[in-house]
């Protein structure tokens, strides 16, 4: 059964992402010689012994990895349990703030990182990351009179846009592009009522967040103009550099979950769509805004 997500929920979506955080500081304390490099190593190992994988997660970005009841879940969260299970583990989540989660990783204090993360070149250098289990791509919320204003994403040149984040890989296009970006920290609900009141023109993040943002919040005075797209995105969880037992347990897993069609179904039932396969990248800008 399809879970909502409350109007409670939406003021946490700004945790975004993800979704898709560019890291600032992903080269301090990345060096995994020595010990260091022990301790990666052995993580799998030591998982397998404790039957525990602890999971480091926002919990704060719907509908992706939120609390519903008091429980926490999302498509993260319910696709981490999966994959413990195969692997025999039981998953034990601690809930961060976004920023925290991957200096957490980083110090040893969670084994895997869970928060709809986007492959970056600095990621790749930083951290081991697992295969891909989402597909994804940028859009924007607009007024419904606006809908048809912007004909693709380079329209979005010298527009002022709402960003969850400075940080984020929308953020970084919206630069790119030439946008005027600015950052929200009061919930999204905030950003939605600048968009409808024309301080800003645009709320960017992803497509699949945004639908559910405005079905949610259930206002006719605002659309996704679905026209719009940018940064083709391939979703991963990752871990210590080094980790690559680890690594290679989870793909595998991830690889299992996929061919059984269970990463569908979870996707579909979260994101109300099948994300488990790339996206069609020719109508898609990319982070450089080319």
């Amino acid at each position: 059964m399809k879970k909502m997500v409350s109007l409670l929920s939406l003021s946490f979506l700004l945790g975004l992402a993800a979704c898709s955080t560019v890291d600032e500081d992903t080269n301090e304390n990345t060096d995994t010689s020595g010990d260091d490099a022990e301790a990666a190593d052995s993580a799998w190992e030591e998982i397998q012994e404790t039957g525990t994988l602890v999971v480091g997660t926002s919990g704060t970005y719907a509908p992706v990895t939120y609390h519903e009841d008091n429980e926490l879940t999302g498509f993260d969260v319910e696709l981490v349990r999966e994959i413990a299970d195969r692997l025999g583990v039981e998953a034990e989540f601690t809930t961060m703030d976004f920023d925290g989660i991957q200096p957490a990783l980083r110090n040893g204090q969670i084994h895997l990182a869970a928060n709809d993360f986007a492959i970056t070149e600095d990621r790749e250098e930083a951290f081991e990351l697992t295969d891909p289990y989402k597909f994804s791509y940028g859009s924007v919320i607009v007024r419904a009179e606006d809908a048809d204003r912007f004909e693709t994403a380079r329209d979005l040149e010298g527009v002022p846009v709402a960003l969850g984040s400075l940080t984020s890989n929308y953020a970084q296009f919206a630069e790119n592009i030439g946008a005027d970006g600015s950052a929200y920290d009061g919930g999204t609900e905030a950003i939605l009522r600048d968009v409808i009141n024309g301080n800003r023109d645009a709320y960017l993040n992803d497509v699949l967040v945004l639908q559910r943002t405005v079905e949610e919040f259930g206002d006719d005075r605002l659309v996704v103009a679905d026209q719009v797209k940018y940064h083709a995105t391939e979703s991963v969880m990752m871990m210590r550099k080094g980790n690559t037992d680890l690594k290679e347990a989870i793909d595998e897993a991830i690889a299992e979950l996929h061919e059984d069609g269970t990463i569908a179904a979870l996707s579909e039932e979260f994101l109300g769509a099948d994300v488990s396969e790339p996206a069609d990248t020719d109508e898609i800008v990319g982070l450089d805004g080319e």
